[in-house]
């Protein structure tokens, strides 16, 4: 049964606008910038970094999040990024009192950043095997694919297997878990 669903940020959960990723600098930066702040444009699903770049998050994200609150899924955010502009980020949207646990890290495993996200839902005190989380990513390169495969939790590549989050609704094995 699914008892977590975390979500990528760049192209799954917010559409980068400007041609940058949300900590990058540059199209090609190698380190980022965990420093940027973020403010509402005048489009409430836009944020506008303090260096102009804009971020579109995906219209349907509050809807999911608020129902899968409603059915006690756990909601996470792993994202190769800073974890600073994360939580900046959904906090302009309005989305982080929606948000159960955040990984955001700068490196591309996200498998580790996974079983962080498992040990602190473990210490809150909740019952969950790897096999009960599920990443929602765009893995344009097919290598969380391959690491959630390793790992034993799920993953649906956003773009391909679902276009919509709203499809993480109707995955048969989404369950209530007991708070």
């Amino acid at each position: 049964m699914v008892k977590l669903i975390a979500f990528d940020g760049d192209d799954t959960l917010w559409t980068p606008l400007s041609g940058v990723c949300l900590s990058d600098r540059t199209p090609t930066d190698a380190i980022g910038w965990p420093h940027f702040t973020y403010k509402t444009s005048n489009d409430p699903l836009v944020a506008q970094r303090d260096d102009g770049a804009r971020f579109a998050l995906r219209s349907e994200a509050r809807a999911v999040f608020e129902e899968l609150k409603k059915r006690n899924v756990l909601v996470g955010i792993v994202s190769y990024n800073h974890e600073a502009n994360v939580r900046g980020i959904l906090d302009t949207f309005g989305l982080l009192d929606l948000v159960d646990y955040i990984v955001a890290e700068w490196h591309s495993n996200k498998d580790q950043m996974l079983t962080k996200m498992l040990s602190s839902a473990r210490h809150d005190g909740y019952d969950l095997d790897v096999r009960d989380m599920v990443l929602v990513d765009d893995d344009p390169y097919r290598i969380y694919a391959r690491q959630c495969e390793r790992l034993g939790a799920g993953l649906v590549c956003f773009g391909s297997e679902i276009h919509d989050l709203r499809e993480v609704l109707t995955m048969n094995n989404v369950a209530r878990i007991p708070q």
